[in-house]
């Protein structure tokens, strides 16, 4: 029995040296590095991208920070990066974000059609990675028609011309602080073969700025081919906004000397209730401190 123990020992011994070998590997090994790109065009201007680095770590995605990436415009026929459009850092959520620079507007509008490549170099804890993003130049437009209806166009750059797309997926909103608000009923629409959608505006009253101006958007949200479009529009089917200054009336939420009458009464009754009882036991105090001494003389 001894014997046994003894061998089992000896054999877990020399098995430690190739755990910690394996362990050793495992740890050498780098995690993949994932760079994803998307596409932005705002009110058919001049694009912009952004770019996010995560990597698997303890068994989910995590960000990666101070990740350096190069972008380029198109690529050449070694399918290296044709034109760089910029270097950026990873900020601590893992995004970056740019424009397309003036020197590469040229070659922007050269084609229809334009592939952006992210790469970024071997370093101590990642591979080299490259990642590409084709996407064709597209526009959008918003118009307004008869009874409070809103019509987006998108359209793609095709043959020198643009071309109406059928079966894109479009939001129709309304921009409000905390994001785009629906127009309707409906959370998107598709274009028709005129490349159109039109949706029924339902958010009557809905606040506006002084003049009663809102902001309609319609927009096309991580398309495979047109990236993310988005256009706004001002009209006046908002209801006018009117300031009011309250500070001076006499409210929960006012000032020290606006509060309301019920509520002044209450606290200083409260407060007049406790040092007035206060007041009296030190009364009480001193007329039996003098009848003590009264008391004393007495005796």
């Amino acid at each position: 029995m001894k014997r046994n123990i003894i061998n089992i020992y000896i054999g877990l011994l020399l098995l430690l040296p190739a755990f910690a070998a394996q362990r050793a590997a495992a740890q050498a090994e780098k995690s993949p590095l994932k760079v994803t790109v998307s596409y932005y065009c705002t009110d058919n201007k001049l694009p912009y991208l952004k770019v996010n680095a995560k990597s698997k770590i303890d068994g989910k995605f995590q960000p990666i920070p101070g990740q350096e990436i190069k972008l380029y415009l198109d690529k050449d026929s070694t399918g290296k990066g044709l034109g760089l459009i910029a270097k950026v850092v990873t900020n601590e959520k893992g995004n970056a974000s740019t424009d397309i620079p003036p020197a590469l507007a040229q070659l922007w509008k050269a084609n229809p059609n334009h592939t952006f490549l992210a790469v970024t170099d071997k370093t101590k804890a990642f591979d080299e990675t490259s990642t590409e993003l084709a996407v064709t130049k597209a526009r959008i437009t918003v118009d307004t028609a008869d009874d409070k209806n809103v019509v987006a166009l998108v359209e793609e750059y095709k043959a020198g011309t643009w071309t109406p797309v059928k079966g894109v997926e479009v939001k129709l909103g309304i921009r409000r602080l905390a994001g785009d608000l629906q127009i309707g009923d409906e959370q998107s629409y598709t274009t028709d073969s005129l490349g159109k959608v039109k949706g029924e505006f339902k958010k009557l009253g809905m606040p506006g700025d002084k003049t009663g101006n809102i902001f309609l958007v319609a927009k096309v949200e991580d398309n495979d081919t047109y990236g993310n479009l988005r256009i706004e529009r001002a009209e006046p089917w908002g209801a006018k906004f009117v300031a009011s200054n309250d500070f001076f009336t006499r409210a929960l939420w006012g000032s020290r000397f606006h509060s309301p009458v019920w509520l002044v009464f209450i606290a200083y009754s409260i407060i007049i209730s406790v040092w007035g009882t206060l007041m009296y036991l030190v009364i009480l105090l001193v007329k039996i401190k003098k009848l003590g001494k009264q008391e004393e003389k007495l005796n």
